[in-house]
């Protein structure tokens, strides 16, 4: 090799850095060197913000995502996990943390990446040397950042403390790993449920193992296992006893209060035999479901003298106490969860045992198991492996050579065990993983050439890696053709998506699929529409089943945005049927809809004293008003003017919020009275400082984003309006990670100082976004900020969806490429641009001038070049003519 070629590719080496990390172009890299995947790095937002932050003293600006891999939409995402749980300000089961620095396996998640909800349905993978952990926390390994390769389609790491290095890739339903092991005789992997056991089966002959956990108790995770190596042991870490009558021989007394305190007197008592339960809703007649406590108390008379280990298995809040004296306290909102307490106890002698429960929403489950001081039979765990049988966790050993490869792949299925094997067949058919990794490239940089950017290296990086959060979520539950529906707990032909966080999504994740995923738009309405002919509504923020969280029912955004900017393929009649029954009934069978909806219709707004501190009711009528503009909107496209009419006159009822004498959004009681101003009750997330409360009025009060006219008006009129965001601004209020006020910088454009917009916008993408774990500037909420930068980098933005008009703004890249579809690209042009030339100074668009400071949505689907004239000072002339 000459000297002129050694230094090119020593200068290609050195072309991309990540961290202080140099990701070298060279033999054994997983992506081609022109690949848009050379910029992404998925740790971003792993870690907290590193930007100045606006944010109250109750939350915390993290991005709450994980380093995931598999294809855009997977059914099941994989990940290293660091941490089953961690203390921070929100408490969320994520499934990797930055800061941490050991990892306990690898995990087949379906956490929805940077939300603050729950994982479901999680199975996780650890290979190992030497005795083998069944524990998470006492089997993870040290690792170094240095040593990590963290791209969409492949993860890679150096597990310290086994001396093994891990590699994955991933499919839709399907992952792959290699395990390159040291000289060992006792290399072993192991499969656990992260946080609920699982049933295991191991098929030496097929050199596989398969099973299933149980999800809430309604539907299983189906996996199949397959190793390219015969194993030489097969253990299965085998579950204790349920607590029965065999322990407790008067069985458990259960309280249940219509509190979330163990408040007052029981609502309902109930004598159970043992505590084993999977409830969907409530778990006994009277109980409410989604908002309850219980007390479960039974005496237990112990059989036998020594160390006795409790498993209790729950979710939600739990504390147990044994005489009285609590021995797990896990008293906050989290997904299923498995305690361990170990205590020795008398032959003979009684103790009281009492469990106290709180359920946050969704599914509620009770499982306490006891393993007793008894001699088991060593090979107890290795004979039950061969025929199936529940477990903590199961694994297999097997003798490796020094750097020997170990390939494992692993389908998953939410219908059954046969169809995990039909993934893994059809997704990864042989063990060639540098083919498999190849394949999950070639499908990543299909997704991220849908956009071409030119712009500096730097900007480049932050742009590719939020345009990949903007693909990980909503999840495809599509398998073959079927899906097991979350809505029935049914198989059923057709689409079906979930982990969907539309209260965030339909501001801008939404709008940018409807652009360059038009087909997958009509996908996931179709798959609303099947929710709502299963369970009775449209899903407005399903993990996996419908959960009573967020304001609003902004499907109706999403499928409004969609059709009046052209998408069809789905039953238009039907989902305005659906969206009807969205603003004028009650939600039930365990959807909360618009909570406050009969007295939004009623009076016109939701009442803060009937619903309470933490209720907030004000953001209620904000968004129950938006959403009937964008029923008002699917009806005018659909010939339909009274209903136009009527939800139009609907969306005006934001007015009945708005107070004159503080110039700001305020609660109301029934009888029309006003809340004091600044009443905390505004939102769950202002109970800090005054200012934080502050905060939270000052950007609810902007939650108009259908009618800036009508909100400048209130104020005074637009010179009111614009001094108002100008002390927003200027004051720092704007959380740019929450949702409520995300448009609030484009609102210039609507009264004549489009100028603004440009500055703010360009200032905020500079301040808050970066190529780095702490790049993101709050919890991601699936891809919804990270399309929040997209679109702001790119030049436009959805300021209001159900409108078919994007407002525009002062473009970060010098130039991108759009793939609108039928072989067409709009491009938009910035020239003479930097970081000081902010402003735009003239457009042309097709070689027109254009002098507005907006772009209508078929303008942009028709193709064509958008091109800027930027400079130093505003032009404030440009994008005020009418």
């Amino acid at each position: 090799m000459n000297g002129t070629i050694k230094k090119a590719l020593s200068m290609v080496t050195l072309s991309v850095i990540f961290f202080g990390c140099t990701i070298s172009l060279k033999k054994g890299e997983r992506w081609r060197k022109n690949s848009k995947l050379s910029y992404v790095d998925t740790r971003v937002g792993s870690a907290a913000s590193i930007a100045d932050i606006t944010v109250t003293e109750v939350e915390e600006p993290m991005g709450y995502v994980s380093p995931i891999v598999g294809n855009p939409s997977a059914l099941t995402h994989w990940t290293p996990q660091t941490a089953v749980w961690t203390h921070r300000v929100v408490t969320v089961p994520v499934p990797y943390w930055y800061d941490q620095d050991k990892i306990q396996g690898f995990r087949g998640t379906r956490y929805p990446n940077g939300a603050v909800v729950g994982d479901w349905g999680a199975m996780c993978i650890m290979p190992m040397t030497g005795e083998v952990k069944i524990d998470a926390n006492a089997r993870a390994s040290k690792f170094n950042h240095d040593s990590e390769t963290a791209k969409p389609h492949y993860y890679s790491v150096q597990l310290d403390d086994y001396s093994i290095k891990a590699e994955l890739t991933a499919a839709a339903k399907t992952a792959f790993f290699q395990f390159t092991f040291p000289q060992s005789e006792s290399s072993s992997v192991l499969i656990d449920g992260v946080f609920v056991p699982g049933n295991y089966k191991v098929i030496p002959d097929r050199n596989e193992i398969e099973g299933y956990s149980v999800i809430a108790g309604h539907f299983q995770n189906h996996f199949v296992a397959k190793f390219d190596k015969p194993f030489k042991v097969h253990h299965i870490d085998l579950l204790p006893n349920v607590v029965d009558t065999g322990l407790v021989p008067d069985g458990f007394t259960a309280e249940y209060f219509n509190n979330d305190k163990l408040k007052g007197k029981p609502e309902v008592v109930v004598k159970y035999s043992k505590l084993n339960y999977n409830w969907l809703k409530e778990p006994a007649e009277g109980v409410v479901a989604d908002f309850f406590s219980a007390r479960y108390s039974g005496t237990l008379v112990a059989r036998l003298s020594g160390e006795h280990t409790f498993e209790l298995t729950t979710k939600d809040g739990t504390r147990m106490y044994i005489n009285d004296e609590m021995v797990i306290d896990q008293w906050m909102y989290r997904a299923t969860g498995t305690n361990v307490h170990n205590v020795n106890l008398t032959k003979g002698e009684k103790y009281e045992i009492r469990i106290e429960y709180y359920d946050g929403s969704s599914t509620t489950e009770m499982h306490l198991r006891c393993a007793e001081p008894v001699k088991t039979d060593p090979n107890q765990g290795s004979q039950l492996a061969l025929k199936g049988a529940d477990g903590n966790a199961v694994y297999v050993t097997f003798s490796t050579e020094d750097q020997e490869k170990v390939k494992m792949i692993v389908g998953t299925s939410l219908i059954d065990i046969a169809q995990a094997r039909a993934n893994m067949e059809e997704e990864f058919p042989d063990f060639n993983f540098d083919k498999a990794v190849a394949k999950g490239a070639a499908i990543w940089d299909k997704e991220l050439n849908m956009i071409q950017a030119e712009g500096t290296e730097d900007d480049k990086a932050i742009f590719y890696t939020a345009l990949t959060k903007c693909f990980v979520n909503p999840r495809n539950l599509n398998e073959g053709g079927r899906y097991f529906s979350p809505f029935d707990y049914q198989v059923h032909e057709g689409e079906m998506y979930t982990d969907l966080s539309i209260w965030d999504t339909f501001r801008s994740l939404h709008p940018l699929w409807v652009i360059v995923k038009p087909q997958e738009t009509t996908d996931i309405i179709n798959g609303m529409l099947n929710a709502y002919c299963e369970g009775g509504w449209l899903p407005k923020w399903p993990n996996p089943w419908y959960r009573s969280i967020m304001m609003g029912t902004h499907a109706d955004a999403v499928i409004a945005d969609a059709y009046v900017k052209g998408i069809r393929g789905f039953d238009t009649e039907l989902a305005f049927e659906a969206m009807l029954k969205n603003a004028t009934e009650k939600g039930n069978r365990g959807f909360s809809g618009r909570v406050g909806i009969e007295y939004f219709n009623d009076i016109g707004y939701v009442p803060a004293d009937v619903f309470g501190f933490y209720g907030e009711p004000v953001a209620r009528t904000l968004e129950f008003s938006y959403d009937d503009y964008c029923i008002a909107q699917m009806a005018k496209g659909m010939g339909k003017e009274d209903y136009y009419n009527e939800f139009m006159m609907r969306s005006k009822r934001y007015i009945n919020v708005l107070d004159s004498e503080t110039g700001l959004v305020r609660g109301k009681k029934l009888n029309g009275e006003w809340l004091p101003p600044y009443d905390k009750s505004i939102s769950v997330w202002a109970q800090g400082a005054d200012h934080d409360t502050e905060v939270y009025y000052k950007n609810h009060t902007l939650l108009v984003p259908h009618d800036v006219p009508g909100l400048a008006d209130f104020m005074g009129g637009e010179k009111e309006l614009e001094a108002y965001l100008d002390d927003f601004f200027k004051k720092d209020m704007y959380y740019v990670g929450d949702e409520f006020s995300m448009h609030a910088p484009y609102m210039y454009n609507f009264i004549g100082t489009p100028w603004k917009t440009q500055k703010v916008v360009r200032d905020m993408l500079a301040k808050y976004f970066f190529n780095d774990v702490g790049g993101l500037p709050g919890n991601d909420d699936c891809g919804q900020v990270s399309s929040w930068y997209v679109f702001g980098a790119m030049g436009f933005y959805p300021a209001c969806p159900g409108d078919p008009i994007y407002q525009l703004c002062s473009p970060v890249l010098n130039k991108v490429d759009i793939n609108v579809g039928n072989g067409k690209t709009f491009s938009i042009i910035a020239n003479n641009n930097s970081r000081e030339n902010m402003y735009i100074q003239s457009a042309t668009l097709n070689g027109t001038p254009y002098k507005v400071s907006w772009l209508h949505h078929n303008d942009l689907m028709k193709g064509g070049k958008l091109v800027f004239e930027m400079g130093p000072i505003p032009n404030k002339d440009w994008g005020v003519t009418e």
